[in-house]
C-alpha cells in the first residue's frame, strides 16, 4: 500500500492525511451512484408531485430512467461487495498473518484483533458520545479529543451496511418482479416496495441533511469540505474535529512544541 505523508505543508499551512486515493475513488463512486439513484427513484415514489414528471423526463422518461436507476444500483451493490472483500483481505493479509507469524492466531486473538480496527465501534466511542453531549449541554467546557475515526465517522461508515442489504435485495425483487411472482406470493412484492422506498428515503434524508451538513454545510466548511478530493484535512479542521489524532501526529512528527490548543 502506498505510504502518504502524515503532514504536508502548502503556502505555509499544514494539512493532515486522512484518506488514500483508493478510498477517495470508492467514495466518489458511492456518492455519484447514490445521488443518481435518488434522482431517478424518487420521481416514481412521489409520482403525483408537480416536480416528478420534469425530473423523470430529464433522465429520459420511462424508457431510459429505469435503466439508469438499475445500473446505478448495480454499481452500488458491486462496490459494496468489493469494499467488503477488500476490507477482509486487508484484515487477513496483515493482522491475521502477523498473528500467525507470532504464533498467536487463536480464535480469541483474531476476534480481538478484528475489534481493534479503527472503524469498529469501541468503548472509547461510548464515552466520547457521552462527553460530547455533556459539552453540548454546557455540563463541561472540555470538548472530547476525538481520534482519527470518531463515532461520527463510524456511524457514517456502517450506515450502508444496514441500508444496502435492505435496498439491494428489495430492488432486485422489484426489478425481476415478473419472474419472482411465479414463485413467491404478491405480498412479497408489496413488502419489497415498502422496504426499498422507505429505506431509500431514510438514507437520502440522512445523507442530505446530516452527513452533508457535517462535511460541507457547517459554517467552518461551507461551501464545501475538500478532504474527499484531496485526502487531507487542514490544521484548523483537525483541531476542531480530531484533536486527539492532531496531538498524536504532531508528536510523532517531532512538532510537539507547535501543538495548538483545542478550540
Amino acid at each position: 500500500m502506498k505510504k502518504y505523508p502524515k503532514i504536508v505543508e502548502k503556502k505555509g499551512k499544514r494539512y493532515f492525511y486522512r484518506f488514500s486515493l483508493h478510498q477517495r475513488i470508492q467514495h466518489i463512486v458511492l456518492f455519484t451512484a447514490t445521488i443518481t439513484l435518488a434522482l431517478t427513484g424518487f420521481p416514481l415514489r412521489y409520482h403525483d408531485a408537480w416536480w416528478a414528471p420534469y425530473l423523470y423526463n430529464f433522465f429520459g422518461g420511462i424508457d431510459v430512467a429505469p435503466k439508469i436507476h438499475r445500473t446505478a444500483g448495480s454499481i452500488v451493490l458491486a462496490l459494496f461487495v468489493y469494499h467488503t472483500c477488500y476490507f477482509l483481505y486487508l484484515f487477513f493479509n496483515t493482522r491475521v498473518r502477523r498473528l500467525r507469524e507470532e504464533g498467536r492466531a487463536t480464535p480469541f486473538n483474531i476476534i480481538k484483533e478484528f475489534l481493534s480496527q479503527e472503524m469498529i465501534p469501541n468503548k472509547r466511542d461510548l464515552f466520547d458520545i457521552i462527553n460530547y453531549f455533556k459539552y453540548l449541554l454546557y455540563w463541561t467546557n472540555k470538548k472530547p479529543k476525538f481520534e482519527r475515526m470518531s463515532w461520527k465517522e463510524k456511524f457514517d461508515y456502517f450506515a450502508p451496511y444496514w441500508g444496502i442489504p435492505v435496498l439491494g435485495p428489495a430492488g432486485a425483487i422489484l426489478w425481476w418482479r415478473d419472474e419472482v411472482s411465479h414463485y413467491l406470493p404478491g405480498i412479497v412484492l408489496n413488502a419489497a416496495y415498502i422496504m426499498h422506498t422507505d429505506e431509500a428515503l431514510l438514507a437520502v434524508m440522512f445523507l442530505f441533511f446530516v452527513h452533508w451538513y457535517n462535511v460541507h454545510y457547517a459554517p467552518e466548511k461551507f461551501p464545501m469540505g475538500m478532504v474527499f478530493l484531496t485526502g487531507y484535512l487542514s490544521e484548523d479542521e483537525m483541531i476542531h474535529e480530531h484533536y486527539g489524532e492532531y496531538e498524536r501526529v504532531m508528536k510523532e512528527e517531532g512538532l510537539e512544541k507547535e501543538i495548538r490548543p483545542q478550540h
